[in-house]
């Protein structure tokens, strides 16, 4: 095998110094083309002249030094690092430190994905309120991948990127002093209004588990085929009866679950699952109770892995394209009051609101444990009955009267 041939060194002679020696003109490796070097706020500070002929090197190097000059005496920092540089530093060390959990590095770096282009060439200390302002207004004209208006919400996300690499500058890279003012999303045009997920009533949920049903059952399909769609059959009952995120229903393992019989008059059998919830943090699952046809559903998936081990997830597939298939297929993709489209995700906000509907005298506080959130969360994103029926649960309150003729 060959040696390598080792490098050769870079080799650097100054051609001639001016402005008394506090600039040099050098020329690196024999090459024809010139460099400007001078030693400035503690660095030296080095230019390609795009010149091979001395004077006119000499006379670019001149002007690009007192241009120097000019922006030192303004205040302005040479050796200051760009944004750009400072956010690669800032993803380096969340992951050295574990100061962010991986998901949460993953969607920085895609928001940074988007934003790159507007840092082009910015420094850290141009990021002030006022450059805040224009990317959030530049920001709120793009288009996002569905040709619709960049969501108020997202920018909000935006901003918050940037503040965190910013506090990062401050409190660990000793970069900057100040953090600058975050643009403000309280007027109309910025608002951030809820905007939950449509769920589906107890009719269409009843349409569509019958239709996932029937088409698990299709005489024609072919072996994989059918396990996937009984698999979704079994995922859709088993997350709306208990309200299930799809990544809690994703990451569930067989030895998380266990079937269990409440202590209500009934005695309800139900599973237990311990879920690798929203809020779960180092690992520490979350208790979750499936009730219903999500039993049934759980019964069956078992049953048909019979030889699972207790580490295997309890779904082999990822159902995201086969459920968009068949909420298209019952005409259920599209919610007819808000027109927003519906996923697997509209599977837990069904479970949340089929019991709000027909809770009776259920403490929302009950439901919000059971569904893993809070009371709040509840009112401003789960609660979407129509106000009608609150109306017509209160009217009881008045003295029985004789019903009409």
């Amino acid at each position: 095998m060959a040696k390598r041939t080792p490098p050769r060194p870079s080799r650097t002679v100054t051609i001639k110094k001016f402005l008394d020696g506090k600039v040099r003109l050098e020329r690196k490796n024999d090459a024809p083309m010139l460099y400007a070097r001078a030693y400035l706020q503690g660095k030296y500070v080095v230019v390609r002249t795009k010149e091979t002929n001395f004077a006119r090197a000499q006379a670019f190097a001149e002007n690009w030094y007192l241009e120097l000059r000019d922006r030192i005496r303004r205040g302005e920092q040479l050796h200051e690092p760009t944004f750009e540089a400072v956010v690669e530093r800032f993803f380096a060390h969340a992951k050295e430190e574990r100061t962010h959990s991986e998901s949460q590095r993953r969607n920085y770096e895609e928001k940074w994905s988007i934003l790159k282009s507007h840092f082009q060439g910015v420094r850290i200390s141009q990021v002030d309120a006022a450059f805040l302002l224009r990317l959030r207004n530049a920001r709120a004209t793009a288009k996002n991948r569905r040709g619709e208006r960049v969501a108020n919400s997202t920018l909000k996300k935006d901003m918050l990127f940037v503040r965190q690499v910013l506090t990062y500058a401050k409190e660990f890279a000793r970069i900057v002093t100040d953090i600058p003012k975050m643009p403000s999303f309280a007027l109309d045009e910025y608002r951030i209004l809820p905007t939950p997920r449509p769920y589906l009533t107890e009719a269409e949920y009843k349409t569509l588990s019958q239709l996932a049903k029937a088409r698990a059952e299709d005489s024609e399909l072919n072996a994989r085929s059918r396990r996937q769609r009984q698999e979704l059959y079994w995922f859709i009952l088993m997350c709306v009866g208990g309200a299930l995120r799809v990544g809690e229903a994703y990451s569930t393992r067989r030895s998380d679950c266990a079937l269990v019989t409440l202590k209500d008059d009934d005695e309800t059998e139900a599973v237990h699952v311990r879920v690798l919830g929203k809020h779960s943090r180092g690992g520490v699952r979350e208790d979750a109770y499936i009730l219903y046809g999500g039993v049934f559903a759980y019964k069956e998936l078992t049953a048909s892995r019979p030889d699972a081990k207790p580490d295997d997830l309890l779904f082999t597939e990822n159902h995201r394209d086969g459920m968009k298939e068949l909420l298209i297929e019952a005409k259920l993709r599209i919610d007819a009051k808000t027109g927003r489209m519906r996923d697997s995700k509209s599977l837990r906000q069904t479970g949340i609101s089929m019991r709000l509907e027909k809770r009776g005298g259920i403490d929302y506080r009950d439901i919000a444990k059971w569904a893993r959130t809070s009371v709040a969360m509840i009112e401003q994103f789960y609660d979407q009955t129509h106000p009608q029926q609150s109306v017509e649960r209160i009217t009881g309150f008045r003295s029985q009267r004789a019903p009409k003729k």
